[in-house]
């Protein structure tokens, strides 16, 4: 996507300088800090599309920047970090990062992601597939405004946690692999790890609490989105 501004958090000058450079090649606009307060400073003086963030940095840490700019934008954050267990991927996730990319990565694959990801947000043709209700018992799920609630109380979601739930949803009794899950939420352009489908099930299953056995696990092949089991 041409001319989105992309801000780059990363206090490492050569990765910094590299990355940028691939997104200027792609005619993005890029806005860069090489730590975490001037990231934040950079944020709240542009109008930013979408961050690029590492965690390891000094004054404000990655983590401490995401959370800080969840508090006022739902802004799409990329994680890029060289922290590559399952725990530091997770935490990431509880705030509401929408990916994780793990060092050392192709920048290509980073650029990719991000363009599948502001163009998964910004097509009319996918918000004009995701308009009205779609519900379950104790789950409802508002596609015009992006909100969940369970059991009438608004849940907060990632919008890659919001779209994986959406197609559950919307395919419900359907064996789902991971390769198709992968296909249909992170897109087929873009190369992601298939244990993140997994990951994200984690996530949605903890969000759902009660309701997280509607997330079946289909041994060796992938998940089922089941409720006409469900008991009142």
């Amino acid at each position: 996507m041409e001319n989105a501004t992309v801000l780059i958090i990363e206090d490492e000058p050569t990765i910094n300088r590299i990355v940028s450079n691939y997104f200027l090649k792609e005619k993005f606009t890029v806005l860069s800090a090489l730590d975490g307060f001037k990231g934040l400073q950079l944020f709240s003086q542009n109008k930013v599309d979408l961050v690029c963030l590492d965690i390891m940095m000094p004054n404000v840490n990655g983590w401490d920047v995401a959370k800080t700019i969840r508090e006022s934008s739902n802004v799409p954050i990329i994680m890029m970090s060289a922290l590559s267990e399952e725990e530091d991927i997770l935490k990431g996730y509880s705030l509401k990062v929408d990916d994780y990319i793990t060092k050392p990565f192709n920048p290509k694959i980073l650029v990719a992601k991000v363009r599948n990801l502001l163009e998964r947000m910004q097509s009319q043709d996918f918000a004009s597939q995701t308009s009205g209700i779609l519900e379950v018992p104790g789950i409802r799920m508002d596609l015009d405004t992006h909100k969940i609630y369970l059991d009438d109380e608004e849940i907060d979601l990632s919008k890659t946690e919001f779209d994986l739930l959406k197609y559950f949803m919307k395919h419900e009794s359907k064996i789902c692999s991971r390769n198709l899950l992968l296909d249909e939420v992170w897109g087929i352009d873009v190369y992601v790890e298939d244990r993140i489908v997994d990951t994200y099930v984690k996530k949605l299953r903890k969000y759902l609490g009660p309701r997280s056995h509607y997330i079946k696990t289909v041994f060796g092949v992938g998940y089922r989105f089941e409720v006409h089991d469900e008991t009142v």
